[in-house]
C-alpha cells in the first residue's frame, strides 16, 4: 500500500497541534491550514531524502520516523527517530541552509504525518522568528542525538549500547518492556542482528531482561542501568 492522504477538515483540526502554532498570526495560520497535508504511510516508505528533495516540516501524529546517513555502497547509519507528537524539520533541509549532508527519511511503522510544505516553511521561517528559533531548536536536539549516537558506537560495548537503549525507551514509555524486533534494535543501534541477539541472550541469561517475540521485558532496572 502507498501514500494515502486525508481530508481538509481534518488537517484544520491537526495543524493547531503544531508546537509553533500558537507563534503565527492569523493569515499565517490560514496559510499552513489551508497548505498541510494528512498523510498515511505504511512501514519502510521513503518520506524523503534531503539530496533529492524538500518535504517541509513533518509532525508525527501516528507512528514514528527514522532518519539515517546511507553510503553508496547501501549501509546505513541510523542518526536518530522522531516519535508521536514531534517535528521532523530534517525534511524541510532546503529551508534551514545549515543541514549540509545527504541524510534518509523512513517510515519504521506506519505511521500518520501532518505535512506543512517546504514553501509554506519557507516564508514562514523568513517573516517569522518564532518559526525560524523553533527550526533551528530542533535542529540543535538531533544533532546532540547524532553526537550520543557516535559515543555509542566509538566508546561503549554492544552489551551497553543494547541496555542503554532499552532503558532509555521503558522511560520514555513509563513501562517495563520495550516493543521492539531484534531487527529493529539492529538498525537502531547500528549494529548487525546476529551480535545483538548474542548480546541479548546473555542479558537474558544474566537475569537483566527477557526475551519475548516482538519485545523485551526489563527484570532487573538496578542492574541493568548497572551495565550502562
Amino acid at each position: 500500500m502507498g501514500i494515502r492522504r486525508k481530508g481538509a477538515a481534518m488537517v484544520g483540526s491537526m495543524v493547531e497541534r503544531l508546537p509553533f502554532w500558537g507563534q503565527l498570526t492569523s493569515d499565517e495560520q490560514t496559510l499552513v491550514a489551508e497548505r498541510s497535508s494528512l498523510r498515511s504511510f505504511d512501514a519502510g516508505q521513503i518520506i524523503g531524502s534531503s539530496g533529492n528533495s524538500c518535504t517541509g516540516i513533518v509532525f508525527i501524529i501516528e507512528g514514528d520516523i527514522r532518519v539515517s546517513l546511507l553510503s553508496e555502497e547501501g549501509k546505513e547509519v541510523t542518526l536518530f527517530r522522531v516519535g508521536c507528537g514531534e517535528c521532523c524539520v530534517t525534511t524541510a533541509s532546503c529551508v534551514i541552509e545549515q543541514i549540509s549532508f545527504d541524510t534518509m527519511v523512513v517510515t519504521a511503522r506506519r505511521s500518520s504525518l501532518l505535512v506543512v510544505p517546504a514553501s509554506v516553511c519557507a516564508q514562514l521561517a523568513r517573516d517569522n522568528v518564532y518559526v525560524k528559533a523553533f527550526m533551528l531548536q530542533v535542529e540543535v536536539k538531533r544533532y546532540s542525538q547524532v553526537v550520543c549516537v557516535l559515543q555509542q558506537m566509538l566508546f561503549k560495548r554492544l552489551d551497553q549500547r543494547v541496555a542503554s537503549y532499552v532503558l532509555e525507551h521503558c522511560r520514555a514509555a513509563g513501562t517495563a518492556e520495550v516493543a521492539v524486533t531484534q531487527d529493529e534494535l539492529a538498525r537502531d543501534i547500528n549494529s548487525a542482528r546476529e551480535a545483538v541477539t548474542r548480546a541479548l541472550r546473555r542479558l537474558a541469561q544474566d537475569g537483566l531482561i527477557e526475551i519475548r517475540r516482538g519485545r523485551i521485558i526489563v527484570r532487573d532496572v538496578d542492574g541493568l542501568a548497572r551495565l550502562v
